[in-house]
């Protein structure tokens, strides 16, 4: 005789389900909502001065008021947007929890910050000598050749591009006005 394997009868029982969140808190004051929300006002402050400020001088150039308002209603419209994305999802579980990333190392690059630094403080000091379009390719040039090196054809490029596009930008199109230096007709 053949002993028979022992088959269990008894029926698949399902684990039990995980309590759902209550319905009344859904739409709870977290800390995010909070932050978006006290946010939401300093910039709306700040937008309400912006608007104050004049958006042209009489020159016809572009006043005090030109970036910060563009600034305000962009961060107020995202502000805005943080806030009713906060309150719409409060437990969202997209977000990046700060245990998950592992803990930031802030001190792996301290010569390139340093020369970072320097080269700023150089362009700040030969910004009206040499004017603004020779002061920032030269700034461009030696920030690229620490940060980008054996590149020289991309990093020549980019020196007299950005430098010749920021010029088009601010004196050209919003007539803002730069340092011309050394070079007299830019």
């Amino acid at each position: 005789m053949t002993p028979m394997a022992s088959v269990d009868h008894r029926p698949e029982v399902a684990p039990p389900e995980e309590p759902s969140p209550p319905t009344a808190n859904r739409h709870g004051w977290s800390a995010k909502l909070v932050f978006f929300v006290v946010l939401l006002v300093v910039m709306a402050a700040y937008t309400q001065l912006a608007f104050q400020m004049d958006w042209v001088t009489k020159a016809g150039r572009i006043g005090p008021g030109y970036f910060p308002r563009i600034i305000g209603v962009a961060a107020t419209l995202l502000a805005a947007f943080g806030a009713w994305h906060s309150w719409r999802h409060p437990g969202d579980e997209s977000d990046v929890v700060e245990e998950e990333m592992g803990e930031g190392d802030l001190g792996r690059h301290p010569m390139a910050m340093l020369v970072m630094v320097l080269a700023s403080l150089v362009l700040l000091v030969t910004l009206l000598s040499l004017g603004a379009i020779v002061a920032s390719a030269v700034f461009m040039l030696a920030v690229l050749s620490y940060l980008n090196p054996g590149r020289w054809v991309t990093n020549l490029v980019l020196a007299v591009a950005v430098p010749f596009g920021l010029y088009l930008l601010f004196q050209t199109a919003l007539n803002a006005g730069l340092p011309s230096g050394i070079l007299p007709r830019f």
